[in-house]
């Protein structure tokens, strides 16, 4: 299948398409508050329109032809910015009992290191304080990976032609946080429960193989020589 994922994907960049990923998810929250969450994101994976990185990490925005869509209980949750962060860690420091507890995690992820690799939306006049999120809008997807999953040469490579897959995340979780000082505030840690995804180069929506994973293609359009695990 990840064979199948990067020709379809060289493909896709050789013909200078515009191979716009098209992700919808949905699950059910466990801390915080309850019910249920869905969404869709969509963005160009091969052409971010900025890149940074430092050792161990790697941050591309998305600025362009991007689109999403939350809901909350069947109700709209809406930032007012169409950026989208797309941020890749490689190794982090383990997660401890205590930094679980804060973000709403106990019991959902076991307390070690993970790579990670997360997806996320932000207003542009959010305000943060050392404990995160004071004023504003904001959520996130985040998948944990086995440590030895990637490593920094990975992320340092920056070969967006070079096409290879990630395997199923260890866990797939979603934030959302609302602090505008009003009734609408509110915090919600959820498990995403289920997942699609097509990459759409023309018009019609051409799905990919069922078993190759968003964050696998993700990874793939960007193009990093994943480790091979011993």
């Amino acid at each position: 299948m990840k064979i199948l994922s990067a020709l379809l994907a060289t493909f896709l960049y050789s013909a200078n398409a515009i191979a716009a990923l098209e992700f919808t998810f949905s699950g059910d929250f466990v801390n915080f508050t309850s019910g249920n969450f869905s969404g869709q994101l969509t963005f160009d994976v091969l052409s971010p329109d900025y890149n940074d990185s430092a050792p161990g990490d790697l941050r591309l925005i998305y600025s362009h032809a991007t689109s999403s869509s939350v809901l909350v209980n069947s109700q709209p949750f809406a930032v007012d910015n169409h950026d989208i962060t797309l941020y890749l860690f490689d190794n982090a420091s383990a997660l401890t009992e205590e930094e679980l507890a804060s973000r709403g995690l106990t019991g959902v992820i076991e307390p070690k290191g993970y790579d990670t690799v997360t997806v996320s939306m932000a207003s542009s006049n959010n305000q943060y304080y050392e404990n995160g999120l004071v004023s504003g809008a904001e959520f996130s997807l985040t998948a944990f990976f086995r440590q030895d999953t990637f490593d920094a040469t990975d992320l340092e490579t920056h070969n967006y032609q070079d096409l290879l897959g990630l395997p199923e995340p260890q866990y797939l979780v979603f934030e959302i946080n609302r602090k505008l000082g009003d009734a609408t505030d509110f915090r919600g840690v959820g498990v995403v429960t289920a997942k699609d995804f097509r990459f759409n180069p023309s018009p019609e929506p051409v799905p990919l193989p069922g078993a190759v994973w968003l964050f696998g293609s993700v990874i793939a359009g960007l193009g990093l020589r994943m480790r091979k695990q011993a």
